[in-house]
């Protein structure tokens, strides 16, 4: 009995182990690349909305906005980038500074994104 559960355990570790494997992969095979324009609006803690890419004439907000650099980071300005990303299918609404604005947006989830 002892070993049947440990072979149970055993089984289910490298069934996790495969699925996680083949979801990494399927979100790299579902990436899309396109050109965009990204916008800053300042930072969170300070009133600010973050950043909003806009592809496509579509807004999108990414959810992992850290792994947009620095650099990213100009006020008032519409950068033009290329951008590698997969789609959520969440639909991101953060609300920012005093306002009451619906600025809800589907999520992305960016790869990779560099300045044209």
């Amino acid at each position: 009995m002892k070993y049947l559960s440990l072979a149970a355990a055993i089984t289910f570790m490298a069934a996790s182990f495969t699925s996680c494997s083949q979801k990494n992969m399927t979100t790299e095979n579902n990436a899309i690349t396109k050109e965009a324009q990204l916008e800053w609006s300042g930072e969170y803690m300070v009133d600010g909305c973050g950043f909003k890419l806009t592809i496509d004439g579509k807004d999108y907000k990414p959810e992992d906005e850290n792994a947009i650099g620095e650099e990213f980071k100009q006020e008032d300005n519409m950068i033009p980038v290329k951008v590698t990303y997969t789609e959520t299918g969440e639909i991101i609404d953060r609300r920012c500074g005093l306002s009451t604005q619906d600025r809800s947006m589907p999520g992305i989830r960016i790869i990779s994104i560099e300045k044209l």
